[in-house]
């Protein structure tokens, strides 16, 4: 009764995440002039946001081409080198709709971020949106660990390897913005460099991309019952918090939400601790 009572208030607090989800997914923009789902439209917005905000820290000027080569690079970085692994064509290679989805969003963003661009440096913008940015990230990360296990045509060596799992949800979860940063595409002359999460001094939280990637695929997978943890996972998971697809989404999330809260917070804190610091050497001076 306890454990029923247990998964009962477990259901009910993945309510919202799991409601949003299929909202996103299953919801699109316009049924006529833009038939995109939220999930793929809001995506490209935020790349578009980071893209810019990385573009004007650099103080590039860039051509039409590189601009928008570039941004679709840290879209869609994570499904090309994830498509790769899995040994399956990128939609991007076969369908017009990804262009379309992606540019448009990209092309209003920029219009209104020159028209406004105070918007874009706002302090509070991540504080905003860390929300939308987990359930973003939980959607690409979880959506391609189903279809590893829903699609025959995958090698049954990598459905069948936790390992494997776990560095798709790495992959996913930071494949965009890696390519872009190790390639400087937000910059006039692109050239190959560290990528960033292989960088000293990024820490804990500047490499949260990538293991929280590989958590929230540990967790969806196991949560689903893949077979592929049976013997990694130090514990078996009770039929009362097993979970559909859906709900496993939802978990991860709600992890991603938290963690990317967090990265936030500390940010904050970091900069106010700078500018405290700051102050107290102008006083001194």
């Amino acid at each position: 009764m306890a454990a029923l009572a247990q998964a009962q208030a477990f259901a009910y607090a993945l309510r919202p995440f799991a409601d949003a989800l299929t909202f996103l997914t299953t919801t699109h923009v316009h049924p006529t002039f833009f038939p995109y789902p939220w999930a793929s439209t809001l995506h490209a917005t935020r790349v578009s946001m980071a893209y810019q905000n990385n573009m004007r820290k650099s103080g590039s000027n860039l051509s039409w081409g590189t601009y928008v080569a570039g941004y679709l690079i840290m879209c869609w970085g994570g499904m090309v080198i994830s498509h790769t692994l899995l040994s399956l064509p990128p939609p991007i290679l076969f369908s017009i709709d990804p262009y379309i989805n992606y540019i448009v969003p990209h092309l209003i963003v920029t219009l209104l971020f020159t028209i406004f661009p105070d918007i874009l440096t706002s302090p509070n913008l991540d504080l905003v949106l860390f929300p939308l940015d987990g359930l973003l990230r939980a959607n690409a990360v979880t959506s391609t660990l189903a279809m590893i296990s829903s699609n025959p045509a995958i090698d049954a060596k990598l459905t069948s390897s936790a390992l494997f799992h776990i560095i798709i949800g790495a992959v996913v979860s930071c494949g965009g913005g890696v390519s872009a940063a190790t390639l400087k595409t937000w910059t006039s002359e692109w050239s190959f460099g560290t990528p960033i999460f292989l960088r000293s001094g990024v820490g804990f939280w500047g490499s949260l991309d990538v293991w929280a990637g590989s958590l929230v695929a540990i967790v969806y997978s196991t949560m689903t019952i893949h077979p592929a943890f049976d013997e990694v996972v130090p514990f078996e998971v009770s039929p009362a918090f097993a979970l559909s697809s859906l709900g496993a989404k939802a978990v991860g999330s709600y992890i991603y939400t938290i963690l990317f809260g967090l990265r936030v917070w500390n940010a904050r804190l970091a900069s106010a601790a700078v500018a405290e610091k700051g102050k107290g050497k102008t006083k001194t001076q």
